[in-house]
């Protein structure tokens, strides 16, 4: 909002005591962590720059700016893009440049140049951050007319967690009602056409409205109510504790145009997307931090909608970035896979990491010789919440295989290699236990890859493969039993990849394929033929950056 009434040392006072006892009380029902919350966080805050700068008794400018900047941090929020109303040239320089760092890109637009005494003759506007490439950006000018200043949107065309959309920072004008809808209808149409152009949406910021106002009519589609005509679901709409009790019940109505007040008793700030695009919206308002906006900070995470589902026997490929994300990227059956599906943060400390045959559980072993059992939550996602410890004292171990079952006696083995080059066999005791390793093989450090593709021979019996330095590929038939018949030479010519791995079937012909990325990050297929071999190397995608853990 423009044009507040500056408050005396008094009222700056009483307000930063009333926000020293809001961040006392204890913590809503619906609160939302980074361990729990869907994996696309977004943040949006109207940080009041034209009103509280450092010259404006109470405020601090760099505490805003630490407290913008802290929901990047994987252990605050991890945020994937970052909305920001009422900003000051000078502070999204300074934000911008702390951001940049950990991979974000930033857009602005001036709504004021050079016009507002506490942005110190600088700009006053709108920013918004995300974190990856940005492929256009586009300032909406959703200026209608009447408005004492220009009201101006920044949005990006960016790829959030390896998919495009856009994004937008909205702020809409807070005096007239009738000039905010069409603001407001303005902004839904274009919205709109990105949206039929199979790009999903996200909006994020201060609105200056009710939700059962007739702007934010423009903005919910028509699954919260009747009065709702738009096409986006919001981070807040599922929070029952702050359900409005004339328009929606508790346990009746999943969703409701309503949330927690952002903004004294109101809520003015919202996280919009796309509803043919995102599923399970969950949103937070932070307790109000009086020494940084009269506005409090709305945190909101979805997933994609076509994340929603992952059966045990669906092959996929598992990839690990630099940034320890985890992203799971499902076979559509046709020896293609759809777009990536983040599933994880933070496994940057697991030295290996694999997935447990027909199951949707991860095993993995961290650099302490600790290995974790990690199964998949409701969301398909893999956190700490969910994860099991499984054994310890495995830390001469340098690799690890999951073969399903090797021994024959119907439950799921895993088998090392350790440093010396020796294979060892961990039998499965059933649910998280491993019983004592026994070796099964010497000289196996001869293989820079090493791995299990299930049953590759179509004897109906688990196999491993090696592949050399020199690019030859090794097939060892099991036996059934935790042996291995001796090896047969099956490839040669494959010392241009730096990772293969085993997805399961990914194009439905009943056969284990592999995949192989090479040193430039393309991704290619080797469909399986069901009898020890497979097809030519055939391209399946690009931008799977060498170095990175595929499993």
């Amino acid at each position: 909002m423009r044009h507040k009434t500056l408050r005396a040392a008094a009222g700056s006072a009483a307000l930063a005591l009333a926000g020293a006892v809001a961040l006392a009380l204890p913590a809503h029902a619906d609160t939302v962590t980074a361990s729990t919350a869907p994996p696309l966080r977004f943040v949006s805050y109207n940080i009041c720059g034209h009103e509280c700068g450092d010259q404006l008794e109470g405020y601090d400018d760099e505490k805003r700016i630490d407290t913008v900047v802290a929901q990047a941090s994987v252990s605050t929020w991890n945020a994937d893009q970052i909305f920001l109303q009422e900003v000051c040239r000078p502070q999204y320089d300074k934000i911008l440049a702390r951001l940049g760092p950990l991979g974000f890109k930033g857009m602005y637009s001036a709504t004021l140049t050079g016009a507002d005494p506490s942005c110190a003759g600088a700009d006053y506007g709108n920013a918004v951050f995300v974190r990856g490439p940005v492929t256009e950006t586009l300032e909406l000018d959703l200026t209608v007319g009447g408005e004492v200043e220009p009201v101006k949107v920044p949005c990006v065309r960016n790829y959030i967690q390896n998919r495009v959309n856009w994004a937008c920072s909205v702020h809409l004008y807070w005096r007239d009602p009738s000039i905010r809808l069409l603001e407001a209808k303005k902004l839904a149409a274009q919205a709109k056409t990105w949206q039929d152009q199979g790009i999903p949406v996200v909006l994020g910021g201060d609105f200056n409205a009710g939700p059962r106002t007739a702007p934010l009519s423009e903005f919910y589609d028509p699954g919260v109510d009747d009065g709702a005509h738009g096409t986006f679901i919001e981070a807040d709409e599922t929070d029952t504790e702050f359900f409005d009790p004339a328009a929606c019940a508790v346990g009746t109505d999943p969703r409701c145009r309503s949330g927690e007040p952002t903004r004294e008793d109101k809520k003015l700030d919202y996280l919009f997307f796309s509803s043919k695009h995102f599923q399970s919206p969950v949103g937070d308002v932070l307790p109000p931090d009086s020494v940084v906006s009269d506005h409090r900070m709305v945190r909101g995470a979805a997933s994609w909608a076509d994340c929603a589902t992952f059966a045990p026997a669906t092959g996929a490929l598992f990839r690990r970035d630099s940034s320890g994300a985890l992203f799971r990227y499902t076979a559509r059956g046709d020896g293609t896979l759809a777009a990536a599906c983040k599933t994880g943060s933070g496994w940057s400390g697991m030295k290996e990491v694999v997935r447990l045959p027909g199951t949707t559980t991860l095993a993995a072993l961290d650099g302490n010789g600790t290995l974790w059992h990690y199964p998949a939550d409701a969301s398909h996602a893999y956190t700490g919440a969910t994860r099991v410890q499984a054994a310890t004292g495995w830390s001469p171990h340098d690799l690890l295989v999951s073969p399903g079952d090797f021994s024959g006696d119907g439950t799921a083995d895993l088998i090392t290699r350790d440093a010396g080059g020796d294979l060892w066999l961990h039998t499965g005791s059933g649910g998280s236990a491993y019983a004592a390793p026994v070796k099964i093989g010497n000289s196996w450090n001869i293989y820079d890859l090493l791995f299990s593709p299930g049953d590759f021979s179509g004897d109906g019996k688990t196999d491993l493969l090696g592949r050399d330095s020199v690019g030859d590929l090794y097939l060892y038939k099991g036996n059934g039993s935790g042996g291995y018949a001796p090896r047969l030479k099956v490839a040669s010519g494959l010392a241009g990849y730096d990772a293969m791995t085993h997805p399961g079937d990914v194009n439905s012909d009943g056969k284990a394929d592999l995949l192989a990325r090479d040193t430039a990050g393309g991704l290619f297929l080797l469909k399986g033929n069901g009898t020890g071999g497979f097809a030519a190397p055939v391209k399946a995608g690009t931008g799977y950056p060498a170095g990175e853990l595929l499993f």
